[in-house]
């Protein structure tokens, strides 16, 4: 009898969050079974016009003849699959999952409530924002991988209190945050970012603190740094990419006209595209595309050089009319938290199903301008605030993606016009980790909770 009580008294075996864990990577994987069935790859103007054509430069397995208009990860992953619009669509789907089950690990790592890791990693499994951007021949689904799987080494790398463990975390996280700033150059600082938090969770002692910051910067050093090297040795400049004249007139074709005669050429031919645009379109947005040929041709500047005259022209009307380029980045910024959900209906096989996806799509939407709103309360309300610090339990783990957001919010506004919302999509699931974490400790009073160490 006491042996049959014994038994009784052993935990079930959902209770283990490792079971809960699989059953939802399982819906997950069924989901996207569903989708493969019902649903098709979409393509869009940079998937052809930049991935696809960089991807058949890296098909040789060199550089040479790559325009460094786009960083080449992503283009790499395409020329693996054979640039097969099915099969980058299954692999993004397989990274899909895997990105589920990182953010379930994190989620109750962080707050030891199943619940709520299902609910974080759930959103990401079934809601459509995230489940048809991996259908999107587009860089979103494998940065979003890289970004992911950054912050749970990062948070391994945290709690860990074996020195060897910290180091091979520290050399891990270094080429996960390089491959970010590879598969989309808007992540390059975030390596800048993430060596602070490697060096303030560094253990006891200056000396393991800077051993683990110099493994970490390795990859770094190594691949973005050498990636810019290559850059600046195509083109003569100092960035991630050759794109970086043309982005910058993203802003400050709002106000070209400020040019003085002398780049009359310039100034003019960008005009007439600009002002042709807006009648059509109602922004000047992207014109820069539209005009690049006839730039070209009224200056005699071949590509690369044309990218530098107009960084050139672009700093010095954003140094002249600073007040322009503000209202100009502000406007960006705000585009930037939009929660876009990027689907055709029209790719589906069943007008049913479309509707039901168009229903879901509202409601994703609203979550996330939600979940962005909140971000945003909690990341002043943790500045001006220590009794909001205590009571929403921010560590330095929180602190990590709340400031990384932040940076990749303001780069993308100071260097590219922030018109596409695309921009947080990488990072959308860590704001909403952020606001479900933040409302789980705020609405069940909870103190501080210790992760265990590894």
């Amino acid at each position: 009898m006491a042996e049959r009580e014994s038994t009784s008294e052993q935990p079930s075996k959902l209770s283990s969050p490792w079971v809960w864990g699989l059953l939802l990577v399982l819906f997950a994987i069924l989901l996207r079974l569903f989708l493969w069935v019902h649903y098709q790859p979409i393509t869009y103007s940079d998937t052809y016009g930049g991935y696809m054509r960089l991807a058949e430069v890296l098909l040789d397995f060199t550089l040479k003849g790559y325009d460094g208009t786009r960083v080449p990860l992503y283009p790499a992953f395409l020329a693996s699959l054979g640039m097969d619009e099915q099969k980058i669509w299954i692999t993004q789907m397989l990274l899909g999952v895997v990105i589920v089950l990182l953010l379930y690990w994190i989620t109750w790592r962080t707050t030891t409530s199943i619940a709520m890791a299902l609910v974080v990693a759930g959103i990401y499994a079934f809601l459509p924002a995230h489940v048809l951007m991996e259908a999107n021949l587009l860089t979103e689904t494998l940065t979003t991988f890289w970004v992911v799987l950054s912050y749970a080494l990062l948070l391994y790398y945290l709690h860990s209190n074996r020195p060897a463990r910290s180091l091979i975390a520290a050399l891990l996280l270094g080429i996960s945050v390089s491959a970010a700033g590879m598969t989309r150059a808007l992540f390059f600082p975030v390596s800048i970012w993430f060596l602070v938090f490697v060096f303030l969770g560094g253990g006891e002692g200056w000396k393991s603190r800077i051993l683990n910051s110099a493994v970490y910067c390795i990859a770094p050093i190594l691949i973005l740094g050498g990636w810019v090297w290559f850059i600046y040795d195509l083109s003569g400049m100092l960035a991630p990419t050759t794109r970086v004249g043309y982005n910058l007139v993203q802003h400050t074709g709002a106000f070209f006209e400020y040019l003085p005669d002398e780049y009359a050429p310039i100034r003019d031919t960008y005009l007439e595209y600009r002002n042709a645009r807006i009648a059509e379109r109602g922004v000047q947005h992207n014109t820069i595309w539209e005009a690049l040929p006839a730039m070209a041709e009224s200056s005699g500047l071949h590509f690369f050089q044309l990218s530098r005259e107009l960084q050139r022209l672009s700093w010095m009307l954003i140094f002249e009319h600073p007040g322009l380029f503000l209202r100009s980045a502000f406007e960006g910024w705000i585009n930037f938290w939009k929660a876009p959900v990027i689907w055709q209906v029209s790719a589906f096989d069943s007008e049913a199903i479309g509707f039901l996806v168009t229903l879901l799509s509202y409601f994703n939407r609203a979550l996330a301008l939600g979940a962005n709103l909140l971000f945003l309360m909690i990341s002043f309300g943790m500045v001006v605030s220590r009794e909001i610090r205590a009571r929403l339990n921010i560590d330095l783990f929180t602190i990590s993606i709340i400031g990384g957001v932040w940076l990749i919010s303001i780069f993308q506004t100071i260097f590219e016009h922030g018109d596409n919302p695309r921009f947080l999509v990488p990072q959308q699931m860590m704001v909403i980790y952020v606001a479900v974490r933040s409302l789980w400790f705020l609405i069940g009073g909870r103190g501080k909770l210790e992760v265990p160490t590894t």
